[in-house]
């Protein structure tokens, strides 16, 4: 969608669809910094500055919206509660990376791979019978939880063995919801 160097030309909103949002670092490794659906603002990292910081990568087929930044600032000047209800996001915004920051700071590998599936499950969702809605690389994983892929594929196969995790080539069904929020939950 936009790439981190790239001029920042306005705001992108997703109208269907699902996108990580990516950060470089040495030798081009990816972080995924965020995940966003149906729904969410894209680029306001960058909003405010020159150069986008971050990345936004579709992972599957999605509707993008674009504003551009004379519409935005015409929009914010004539209307107040647009431009307040955008700091309220900011600030939730802001509050939500910090906590992940902190989560993810004081983890285990094993409680890291935790917290990023119930991350994949509430921006994403399951179907009925509890298949996370995104086919995702174990690579991707090891993306978000800022750990290896194989520590990711170890902690894996380990909870499939205790029973809480079903895995399907590049799905992932959950099977105990709540032991998986209990692994966690003192970081919360």
């Amino acid at each position: 969608i936009f790439h981190a160097g790239g001029f920042v030309s306005g705001l992108y909103f997703i109208k269907t669809g699902k996108l990580k949002i990516v950060s470089s670092g040495l030798n081009d490794k990816e972080q995924i910094v965020r995940l966003a659906s149906d729904g969410h603002t894209l680029g306001h990292r960058g909003f405010g500055g020159e150069t986008y910081p971050i990345s936004a990568v579709a992972m599957d087929n999605s509707v993008i919206c674009f504003v551009d930044n004379d519409t935005l600032y015409e929009a914010f000047m004539k209307n107040p509660k647009l431009t307040y209800d955008l700091m309220m996001f900011y600030s939730q915004e802001l509050r939500g990376v910090e906590a992940r920051m902190k989560y993810m700071a004081q983890m285990t590998v094993y409680e890291k791979v935790v917290f990023a599936l119930l991350y994949l499950k509430e921006v994403f969702g399951c179907t009925t019978d509890n298949v996370l809605h995104i086919s995702i690389r174990r690579k991707e994983i090891a993306a978000l939880a800022g750990i290896s892929e194989e520590q990711v594929v170890r902690a894996l196969t380990d909870l499939e063995k205790e029973k809480l995790i079903a895995k399907m080539t590049r799905k992932i069904r959950i099977l105990n919801e709540k032991k998986l929020q209990k692994l966690i939950e003192w970081h919360m």
